[in-house]
């Protein structure tokens, strides 16, 4: 039996499409497109969130809030972090669940610095990872209505 009997070859890597790049940096339009809770290789419950940038024109951004992260400083850090993404999309309060994050709509002012890593076989690799400046409220749509007293404590959501 032939496995790929049905399935074309690209005899020419120029036809093959590349998919869409990294933004340059900049302030983009972006919109979640997912929110889960996600455990970590290191057994950490943490927040992940998908956003699609510039309604899909660039790759899409992923960013991790370790929220439950058992060391303090890592913990305080990803809860600022997560609070301005809250605010940014119109929450005065966390919402019950992560999927309500799902939808919503910001700008992020995105910037790309390249980190080195190794490989499997011990040879150093770069590659440009994506690092968000800044999440900001996108003016032209209205305020969530999961609202709060604009003075509320914000604590992570009870994922």
């Amino acid at each position: 039996m032939v496995d790929f009997a049905d399935v074309d070859f690209i005899d020419s890597i120029d036809e093959m499409p590349i998919g869409p790049s990294v933004a340059p940096e900049g302030t983009y339009p972006c919109k979640v497109i997912e929110s889960v809770k996600y455990q970590s290789k290191s057994g950490n419950n943490t927040l992940k969130i998908t956003f699609q940038v510039d309604n899909g024109k660039y790759k899409d951004h992923v960013e991790y809030f370790s929220l439950w992260h058992p060391t303090e400083d890592v913990r305080r850090i990803a809860t600022e972090k997560f609070t301005r993404l809250a605010k940014a999309v119109g929450f005065k309060k966390y919402p019950d669940d992560a999927s309500a994050y799902v939808g919503k709509e910001l700008l992020m002012n995105l910037r790309n610095v390249d980190e080195d890593w190794k490989d499997n076989d011990g040879n150093t690799r770069t590659t440009t990872k994506t690092v968000v400046r800044s999440y900001e409220f996108k003016n032209d749509f209205p305020q969530s209505s999961e609202s709060a007293s604009e003075d509320s404590e914000v604590s992570p959501p009870p994922f």
